[in-house]
C-alpha cells in the first residue's frame, strides 16, 4: 500500500483552514440572538429603505437589549405586494418568517386589501399607510398608524389658511375617486372653524378640467384646495394660472416629483401643501435622517422612508420594556422619532402620531416648512418642535435588591416624601441598587451619585427582598422656603382656569365645554380665540374673546360632539392664533386639561342578592328577568328569555360604560360558578336587548350578591 506525505506548504495551509473553521464556529457560537421585522413593500421601496437603515444603526450599535439586558440583532425580511394580486403567497412567507412585527404597506388601498390577513398573524402591524378608516378596521388592537392620519393633515392646512391668512372665501376640487377621504378631513376641519368651502367641485367622466375652471374663475375663491392624481392637478393648475387666477393653490401632494416635473418652472413656488414630514426639516433628528439615508442610497427620502425609519425605532423601544411587544407599543409615550413625537398611549384605536407640516414649495421646488402642527394644534414658532431626549448611557445590570423605573422620569430626594429637596432623576427603564429601607418599606434608599437617594417604591418595580436591607431612619424634614410673593408679568398674560363639561356625563352627541379664561397680566388683552380638539371623534371647537382688560376673567362655550362611549381627556388652549403678546411665561401656561365621560343614560342600578333559583331583572321593571342563580345540572348564573352573559375586563363598575359591554364578547347562556369570583364584572345583553354590567361582590356555592347597573339605548 502506497502511503501519501503532506508537503510542509500543503501542511501549514490544512492547519490554517482548520484554524479558521474553529474561529469560525467560536464566532457563530457568540453572535448575538437574531429578531426578525418583516416589511410589506418592495425591496427597494421607501418604506423598506427606511426601515432597513434604522436596523443597520441599531445593530452597529450593539444591538436592542430587553427588559432582561439580552441583545438582540434585528433583520429585515422584506415580502413586496401589489394592488389587486392575491396576497396568499406574501401573508404565508410572513407567517413562516418567524416576525415579531410587520412595518407596511404604505399604500392605502393595499392597506385595506390586506390588513385582515395581516391582523390575523396576531404580531403588531405598523401601517404608514394615512387613510382614516383604516384604523377603523383595528378588531385585534396590533394594529399601529406611524403616520398622521389624514385627517390631521386636512385640519393643519385648513387652521393655516383660515386662521393662519384668515381666508373665508376657500374652494375644493377632486380630481379622482381615491382622494375623497383626504378632501373629506379638510373639508371638515374648514366646516368646524366656520368656513364651508364653496364651490366643491368634482371632475365627472363627461367633464374635463377646462369646464372645472369656467366655475372656479368664475367663483374668484381666495384659495383653492386640489386633490388628486399629480399630472391631473398640475394640468388644472396651470392652466388656471395662465387664466390670471392670482389665489393661494394648495395640494397635499405638492412636493411629488410628478406634480413639480408637469408644471412650468416658475410657477412652482408658492403652492402649499401639508405633509407628515418634509426632507428639508431642519429640526436635528429631520437632518441626521436626511444625510445618513442619502449617504446610503444615494436619493432623498419621503414621507413614507421616514416612517419606515421611526417604526423599527418604535419597536426597539417597545422590546426594551417587560411584557407583551403589542402591550409595550401601546403603552409608549413621547419617543422622540424623525416624524415628530411617537405617541401611542396618546390615541385610541392605534394611531401613534398627529405631528404635520405645512409645506409652500420654494424658488426651486423643494418644499419649505412655514409652521408645524401637534393634534390639530399649531406648533409655537420660536420653540422647538420636539424636546431632545437626554442620552442615556448603558450600565451594566446592579446586584442585591434592585429597583426598576417605570414611569417616563422619577424624581430621586434627599429624603422620603416631597418636602425634601430633588437630587436628580432616572429614566424610564434605568435600575439602581437598593442599600437601604424604611421600616414600612414605603421608601428605598439608593447610592445617587455619591449621595443618599430616596424614591418611593409604588412608583417603583422591585427585585429582591426589601427584609434583607438595612432599616434607616429619615432624615431631618427641611425648613420650608418662604415663596415670595409673585409679580404679575408687564404682558398680557392668558390663562384659563376652569373647564367644565356640561352635561357631565355627556351622552353621545353635542356638549358643551364652559371654559373660564382670564387675563393674569398687567396689560390689555385684544381679542383671541380659544379651541380644542375632543376626542374619541377629534371634533375641533373654538369660540373668540373680544379681549380682556387685566384681571378681567369670562365664560365662553366651546360646542363639540361625540359618537363614541369612553373616558376622555382634551387640552383646551388659549390664544390658539397666538394673536396676544405674551411673554416666555404667558406663552407657556395657555394648555388646560380637562377630563370628561362620554356615556349612554342609566335606566336603573341597585343590588340584590340571589338564593337558588332567584332570578334578576336588571331593568327593573317586573316584565320578564334576565338571568337566573341555577343548581339544575352544577351551581351557574344563567341567561335566560334571550339574554346573553360575558365576563368582561377589569373590577370596577364606574369604569365600564356602554361601548365595553360588546355583544361580540357578551355573547355567552351560562357563566359556571367555578368562573365566578368577588370583583369580577359581568356584562349583559338583557332579554329586552338592553346593555347591562354585573359586579360579583360576594359567591358561595348557595349565594350571589351583584350590584348592578342598566344602560338606555
Amino acid at each position: 500500500m502506497q502511503h501519501s506525505t503532506l508537503s510542509p506548504y500543503r501542511l501549514l495551509c490544512s492547519l490554517v483552514l482548520v484554524l479558521l473553521a474553529l474561529s469560525g464556529g467560536v464566532a457563530a457560537a457568540q453572535e448575538a440572538p437574531v429578531l426578525r421585522i418583516g416589511v410589506v413593500d418592495q425591496v427597494r421601496g421607501p418604506v423598506a429603505n427606511g426601515a432597513r437603515l434604522a436596523i443597520q444603526q441599531i445593530n452597529d450599535a450593539g444591538g436592542v437589549a430587553d427588559f432582561a439586558g439580552t441583545l438582540f440583532q434585528l433583520e429585515l425580511e422584506v415580502q413586496p405586494l401589489t394592488i389587486g394580486q392575491p396576497a396568499d403567497t406574501a401573508i404565508t412567507a410572513l407567517r413562516e418568517a418567524g416576525l415579531i412585527a410587520i412595518i407596511g404597506p404604505a399604500d392605502d388601498q393595499l392597506a385595506a386589501e390586506t390588513l385582515p390577513d395581516l391582523q390575523q398573524l396576531g404580531i403588531p402591524v405598523l401601517l404608514p399607510a394615512t387613510g382614516d378608516t383604516l384604523i377603523a378596521a383595528n378588531t385585534t388592537g396590533n394594529v399601529f398608524r406611524v403616520r398622521a392620519a389624514e385627517v390631521w393633515q386636512g385640519r393643519a392646512l385648513a387652521d393655516f389658511l383660515i386662521n393662519g391668512f384668515g381666508l373665508t372665501r376657500i374652494a375644493t376640487v377632486r380630481l379622482d375617486l381615491d382622494s375623497l377621504p383626504g378632501l373629506v378631513g379638510f373639508s371638515s376641519a374648514a366646516v368646524a372653524l366656520g368656513v364651508e368651502p364653496s364651490p366643491a367641485l368634482v371632475l365627472e367622466t363627461d367633464t374635463g378640467v377646462f369646464e372645472l375652471l369656467e366655475q372656479l374663475l368664475l367663483a374668484s375663491p381666495e384659495a383653492l384646495v386640489a386633490y388628486g392624481p399629480p399630472s391631473a392637478v398640475a394640468e388644472l393648475y396651470t392652466v388656471l394660472r395662465g387664466s390670471g387666477w392670482q389665489g393661494l393653490f394648495a395640494y397635499p401632494d405638492a412636493d411629488h416629483r410628478l406634480f413639480i416635473n408637469s408644471i412650468p418652472f416658475d410657477l412652482a413656488p408658492g403652492v402649499l401643501a401639508a405633509t407628515t414630514w418634509p426632507f428639508s426639516a431642519l429640526d436635528p433628528a429631520s437632518v441626521s435622517f436626511l444625510s445618513d439615508y442619502v449617504v446610503a442610497y444615494g436619493e432623498v427620502p419621503d414621507e413614507a422612508a421616514a416612517a419606515g425609519y421611526d417604526a423599527v425605532n418604535l419597536i426597539a423601544a417597545a422590546l426594551a420594556q417587560p411584557g407583551d411587544l403589542t402591550a409595550n407599543i401601546a403603552r409608549l409615550d413621547n419617543v422622540r422619532g424623525v416624524q415628530g413625537l411617537l405617541r401611542p398611549a396618546a390615541f385610541e384605536r392605534g394611531d401613534t402620531i398627529s405631528d404635520v407640516s405645512v409645506v409652500q414649495l420654494g424658488q426651486f421646488g423643494a418644499p419649505v416648512v412655514l409652521t408645524r402642527y401637534r393634534d390639530g394644534e399649531r406648533l409655537p414658532p420660536d420653540t422647538p418642535a420636539e424636546p431632545e431626549p437626554p442620552e442615556i448611557a448603558p450600565t451594566a445590570t446592579p446586584e442585591g435588591v434592585i429597583v426598576t423605573v417605570t414611569s417616563q422620569r422619577q424624581n430621586v430626594r434627599s429624603g422620603p416624601g416631597l418636602v425634601y429637596p430633588i437630587l436628580g432623576e432616572l429614566l424610564q427603564g434605568q435600575q439602581a441598587r437598593v442599600i437601604a429601607t424604611l421600616p414600612d418599606r414605603t421608601w428605598v434608599v439608593i447610592d445617587f451619585a455619591g449621595m443618599q437617594g430616596w424614591m418611593a417604591t409604588y412608583l417603583l418595580d422591585v427585585s429582591g427582598d426589601l427584609g434583607t436591607l438595612p432599616v434607616v431612619a429619615p432624615p431631618p424634614t427641611p425648613t420650608p422656603n418662604v415663596t415670595p410673593t409673585p409679580v404679575l408679568p408687564q404682558e398680557a398674560d392668558i390663562v384659563i382656569d376652569a373647564v367644565s363639561i356640561n352635561p357631565q356625563p355627556a351622552q353621545p352627541g353635542p356638549f358643551t365645554a364652559i371654559v373660564t379664561v382670564r387675563n393674569a397680566g398687567n396689560a390689555p388683552a385684544g381679542t383671541f380665540a380659544i379651541g380644542a380638539t375632543f376626542p374619541p371623534n377629534n371634533i375641533f371647537a373654538s369660540a373668540v374673546v373680544g379681549g380682556l382688560a387685566p384681571g378681567q376673567a369670562v365664560a365662553v362655550s366651546l360646542q363639540a360632539s361625540a359618537l363614541n362611549t369612553g373616558f376622555y381627556t382634551a387640552s383646551v388652549v388659549a390664544d390658539i392664533n397666538n394673536q396676544v403678546p405674551e411673554g416666555v411665561v404667558g406663552e407657556s401656561n395657555n394648555f388646560f386639561p380637562v377630563s370628561y365621560v362620554i356615556d349612554m343614560p342609566l335606566r336603573s342600578q341597585g343590588s340584590q342578592l340571589l338564593h337558588l333559583g332567584d332570578t334578576i331583572d336588571l331593568e327593573d321593571d317586573a316584565i320578564q328577568g334576565d338571568a337566573n342563580w341555577n343548581a339544575d345540572g352544577g351551581v351557574s348564573l344563567d341567561a335566560i328569555f334571550g339574554a346573553r352573559l360575558g365576563i368582561l375586563p377589569g373590577s370596577d363598575l364606574n369604569l365600564i360604560h356602554w361601548e365595553v359591554i360588546n355583544p361580540a364578547i357578551v355573547n355567552r347562556d351560562r357563566i359556571t360558578r367555578g368562573e365566578l369570583v368577588p370583583g369580577m364584572l359581568i356584562g349583559v345583553i338583557t332579554a329586552d336587548g338592553n346593555r347591562a354590567v354585573m359586579r360579583v361582590e360576594a359567591v358561595t356555592d348557595t349565594e350571589l350578591t351583584v350590584s348592578y347597573k342598566t344602560y338606555i339605548r
